[in-house]
């Protein structure tokens, strides 16, 4: 039912405050009865997980995985859910290639998970959204974007702490317009992230005066891109926009041996493709000057965090955090929904998520926001890649977003960005 609230709309949106609490009873008590037990069969909060250790999102796989860790772990020390530990089973989404999500999802429900975090890709969690919502589980991801979701039938069980690339079309080709280009052509995946990206920019770029001269859509299995590459330089545009995966560090490849790198022309990439870049190309230096969009808190305020990452990472992923924090904050917002609805079965906590999310008294950790719940105080949860502020529909109304710049060895830091889309 939450979907006839939905509102998609430039203007602003205007949230009722949602207070998830009963009011305590004022009279006083005198009948001894024993008070009936409550009807929850489930008390036990169980966590499964299908996120890219394999296909073309897995470098975006370690900070994922290991924020969800933490998350469980920190939870438990604060005294878990119900009074019970929370458990989690780790799983692997694989790509569009594979049907491994679909086999991943079988094993997680039948081990009783009653919330499913992830897919990181939007086209996966299309495969198994289904499944996961009709079988009245909660499907939350820290990094789905494609618009495709904010209206889906998914009976009020699919959420995700990611911003809708509504906002991330309209970020990206504000930086391309201020950088001083007229022109773009934009390279992009055909499937539901990188249509609804490519199309969310083409719409925001073409409205702020710009020209789209190549709009070229490839499947995702293409591994080679000298046709597309050739239009780009045919057409000569301004700017090139790459909308991808790990394909993209052939794309850019192909792209700096035609002479439209981007050591020679401004191009950009997305949160889908660039901060590993620099682990998909032979040369790092081919990458300098490139730039991209990315949602993310500014990650100088969660030190502490990227440092647990860090440490728990392998060599080779240390200082991609992306979508960390939002999977942190999914399994948190889960756990805290829980709490709330006195039961750990997917349809209760389900019906509490948005309400965590906004309206009450600001917290920014689990075990602060548990003493608020158990103290019968609304909350609201703003983590660690918050404030989130969740529309009916179970997603953002608002994100932040890092600008990354490329240097002669990768992302240069020094150079970061970041902006605020709502």
């Amino acid at each position: 039912m939450r979907r006839f609230g939905a509102l998609v709309a430039a203007g602003a949106l205007v949230l009722a405050a949602c207070g998830g609490d009963d009011e305590a009873a004022t009279e006083e008590v005198t009948d001894t009865t024993e008070a009936p037990a409550s009807d929850c069969a489930v008390t036990t909060l169980n966590i499964g997980t299908i996120l890219p250790v394999t296909g073309s999102l897995a470098f975006l796989g370690p900070p994922e995985i290991a924020a969800s860790d933490f998350a469980v772990e920190d939870i438990n020390a604060a005294g878990g859910v119900l009074g019970n530990p929370v458990t989690i089973t780790q799983g692997d989404s694989g790509d569009t290639s594979t049907d491994l999500a679909n086999t991943e999802v079988d094993r997680l429900l039948a081990g009783g998970a009653q919330v499913i975090v992830g897919a990181a890709s939007s086209a996966v969690s299309k495969t198994v959204i289904d499944k996961i919502t009709s079988a009245g589980v909660v499907q939350f991801s820290p990094a789905n974007t494609s618009p495709d979701f904010t209206n889906y039938e998914d009976k009020g069980l699919y959420f995700r702490t990611a911003p809708s690339d509504l906002l991330q079309g309209r970020v990206l080709a504000n930086l391309v317009i201020e950088d001083g280009s007229t022109t773009a052509a934009v390279l992009f995946r055909q499937e539901s992230y990188g249509q609804g990206l490519a199309d969310a920019f083409k719409a925001n770029f073409e409205s702020s005066g710009g020209t789209v001269s190549e709009f070229l859509a490839y499947a995702p299995e293409t591994d080679t891109f000298d046709a597309e590459v050739d239009k780009v330089v045919a057409a000569n545009p301004d700017a090139v926009v790459v909308i991808g995966f790990e394909e993209s560090g052939t794309i850019l490849s192909t792209m700096h041996e035609r002479g439209v790198g981007p050591t020679v022309k401004k191009v950009y990439g997305v949160d889908g493709n660039i901060s590993g870049l620099d682990k998909l190309v032979d040369d790092p230096a081919i990458l300098k000057g490139i730039r991209g969009t990315v949602p993310s808190v500014d990650l100088k305020s969660i030190t502490d965090f990227t440092a647990r990452l860090d440490a728990a990472m392998p060599e080779s992923s240390k200082g991609v955090y992306d979508y960390g924090a939002e999977t942190y904050d999914a399994i948190v917002i889960s756990a805290l929904a829980a709490e709330i609805a006195g039961c750990a079965d997917g349809v209760s906590i389900g019906a509490q998520i948005n309400g965590v999310t906004k309206g009450g008294e600001k917290c920014t950790d689990f075990a602060s926001c548990l003493a608020l719940v158990k103290a019968g105080t609304d909350i609201d949860y703003d983590g660690l890649g918050g404030p989130y502020e969740f529309a009916d529909a179970g997603e953002p109304t608002a994100a932040s977003y890092r600008i990354i710049t490329y240097g002669d060895a990768g992302a240069d830091t020094s150079l970061d960005k970041y902006v605020f889309a709502s």
